[in-house]
């Protein structure tokens, strides 16, 4: 049986993910790992020293009550984890989801994925964390780091959750994309009578070519929309796109070039998960 693993937090985002992750399920006949990370142990510790005015007894005396209250912290932690993992339960159990097995960790997130990344279909994320404004324009500072750490699917929640009757795959010819179009014509995700857009933003006329893709998707049953745009700026083509046709979920490649080369030039992966309001099937 296939296994989704959902990233869960406090976040605004969490019914959503549980809900898409439901949906997900259903179709792939999936079970699901819901996980919850907590901090590291070190992220409670308090510091060595607060400052040389005060007296060794009283420095004592502080650091003894500031280490009782991040161990009270991390403790209240703990709880709010197991909280936030029985509501989401409770979402999926509700959407007729049977199998789920709710792991709660402490440590790295990247790192903690990374350990079920091979066990799994595809990985579920919201744009931002518990601690970040849902209306931000900057994305969750754990959201890259994994994108780019993955091979697997990750599929990212946004804040609108509605059913999905048209999908847009953003083709730029690379291996990513590739990699997408052979997922969901060999998968059972994506219905073949839901609308499929096949969107190609090029820098010059005939960069990329599109034929072997639409056959393929064609093949399997799925009528294709074929837009081929010159423009220098996909990532905006691509989110006008996605608001012009009223699309309901977004697939494309990620993150194909180097941190250096995203830090200088910009992301167009990054530029898309800020302005898309729907949610997107990334693949690296």
């Amino acid at each position: 049986m296939a296994k989704l693993l959902v990233c869960i937090d406090g976040s605004a985002y969490a019914d959503n993910l549980c809900t898409n992750a439901a949906w997900v399920a259903k179709q792939i006949n999936a079970s699901i790992d819901l996980l919850h990370v907590l901090r590291r142990p070190s992220d409670y510790q308090a510091p060595t020293d607060h400052t040389g005015l005060m007296g060794f007894e009283a420095r004592s005396n502080l650091l003894e009550e500031l280490t009782k209250v991040d161990e009270e912290r991390g403790r209240l932690d703990q709880e709010k984890g197991k909280i936030i993992l029985e509501h989401g339960a409770k979402i999926l159990q509700k959407a007729g989801i049977e199998t789920i097995n709710l792991v709660h960790r402490r440590g790295s997130l990247v790192e903690t994925i990374q350990e079920f990344e091979d066990s799994v279909e595809m990985i579920f994320m919201g744009k931002r964390g518990e601690h970040a404004n849902i209306n931000s324009v900057f994305l969750g500072s754990n959201l890259e780091k994994v994108a780019r750490a993955l091979h697997k699917p990750l599929f990212i929640v946004s804040s609108i959750i509605r059913p999905i009757k048209r999908f847009l795959i953003a083709y730029d010819g690379k291996d990513s994309v590739r990699k997408a179009i052979n997922f969901i014509t060999d998968q059972p995700l994506l219905d073949k009578g839901l609308e499929c857009h096949l969107l190609v933003v090029e820098r010059a006329k005939g960069d990329i070519e599109t034929s072997e893709a639409v056959q393929k998707l064609e093949k399997v049953g799925f009528k294709t929309t074929l837009r081929v745009e010159q423009n220098s700026h996909a990532d905006q083509v691509i989110a006008s796109y996605v608001v012009e046709n009223e699309i309901d979920l977004l697939i494309t490649g990620a993150y194909s070039h180097s941190r250096m080369h995203s830090l200088l030039l910009g992301s167009t992966t990054a530029s898309l998960i800020k302005a898309c309001k729907v949610p997107l099937l990334l693949f690296r």
